[in-house]
């Protein structure tokens, strides 16, 4: 569903997923919700495997039963092949709407094919893993093993059900809740660079991002049915900022560029995209020094995000290693991390200023 909002030149649209629900249940009713918004005759199922697959195929066999066509592609890890390949699909034999079901990696190969075939696209989540499920943009990884970052839509749809959710591992959702708190991180970087660069700043979008993140500083542990929803509104609210801002920058700043430096660092031992922002969010803030710093750390230790290196299995020269790379990974992105020493010295100061309070 398209929206207007206000602007300083008149009007600008953004488009707003027009099904939208949070609840326990809400999966099984997903079908019919389906049928009542958007009316399709033949959907595609993308799934991954495991639990995510089991569910849309339970779907996909409820949408037959109702008269509908309804395929599943399953397996999907989340490449830029993969997505190329369910495009062909969606081409050769189109439909009226693709429903990913999974976490973010069938859901991004999702999104970018509908995006491209022009077809409605909604979202059922089974990890609050991080804010993707929502947000404009894919991340998928190419042939040379590197991940892309690629415009896509916010999906026409988006229904999470917290009784799937909940189970999911603890470190998928840590994860999600790393991610959503690296808004406050991301939005103090992007309100900086306003001020000191000119680079243009939307309070609207950043109010959104912010209001989130700031709603999951109070969460509790372990999550209960309240708290996941909160947790998946305030990722839902991630995708939305990104969608007024018309970039990722409400909620990606220099702790997401801390994050891409682990991930090329790391290699095949790379963490979680959420574990490594929560790692990003951690010297980002210490760097910045947030007015949100002390209220993130209790946050985190008190969901069981680690605070210390160990906890992460990180060296300190790794983590060094990646504040220096970092800023290379986002050229042009203007953040804390260009005003800090990222010699290896100062590099090191940041991460025992962060992980131990030493700043020595």
């Amino acid at each position: 569903m398209e929206a207007l909002l206000a602007s300083g030149r008149g009007t600008r649209s953004i488009n707003v997923p027009r099904l939208l629900r949070v609840e326990p249940g809400a999966i099984r009713s997903l079908p019919g919700a389906l049928i009542d918004h958007f009316q399709p005759a033949r959907v595609l199922v993308a799934t991954g495997a495991g639990v995510s697959r089991a569910h849309g195929e339970s779907i996909a066999d409820d949408l037959r039963a109702r008269g509908l066509v309804a395929e599943v592609e399953s397996g999907l890890v989340g490449t830029l092949a993969e997505a190329a390949r369910v495009l062909e699909r969606l081409d050769e034999s189109p439909v009226s709407l693709v429903l990913a079901v999974g976490g973010g990696q069938p859901i991004d190969v999702a999104k970018l094919a509908a995006c491209r075939a022009g077809v409605d696209l909604v979202v059922a989540p089974t990890v609050l893993s991080h804010d993707g499920m929502a947000s404009p943009v894919a991340s998928l990884v190419a042939s040379d093993g590197l991940r892309r970052s690629l415009g896509a839509k916010m999906p026409e749809g988006v229904v999470i059900d917290v009784e799937v959710v909940g189970p999911a591992p603890e470190r998928y959702v840590r994860a999600g809740i790393g991610d959503l708190a690296s808004n406050l991180t991301a939005v103090d970087d992007w309100r900086r660079a306003h001020q000191r660069a000119g680079e243009p700043f939307d309070e609207f979008a950043a109010s959104i991002a912010l209001l989130g993140a700031t709603a999951a500083l109070d969460l509790g542990w372990p999550l209960g049915h309240d708290d996941l929803a909160a947790l998946a509104r305030g990722l839902l609210m991630s995708g939305l900022a990104m969608e007024v801002a018309g970039s990722s920058r409400p909620c990606s700043g220099a702790e997401h560029l801390v994050s891409h430096a682990l991930d090329v660092v790391r290699g095949t031992g790379a963490g979680l995209h959420g574990e490594h922002v929560a790692v990003g969010v951690l010297v980002v803030a210490a760097l910045q020094r947030s007015p949100h710093e002390e209220r993130i750390r209790r946050l985190f230790q008190r969901v069981g995000i680690p605070l210390d290196l160990e906890g992460w299995a990180l060296e300190e020269a790794t983590l060094v290693e990646a504040l220096r790379l970092a800023p290379s990974t986002r050229p042009g992105r203007r953040t804390a991390l260009d005003d800090a020493d990222l010699s290896a010295d100062g590099a090191r100061r940041l991460v025992r200023a962060a992980f131990d309070g030493s700043g020595s």
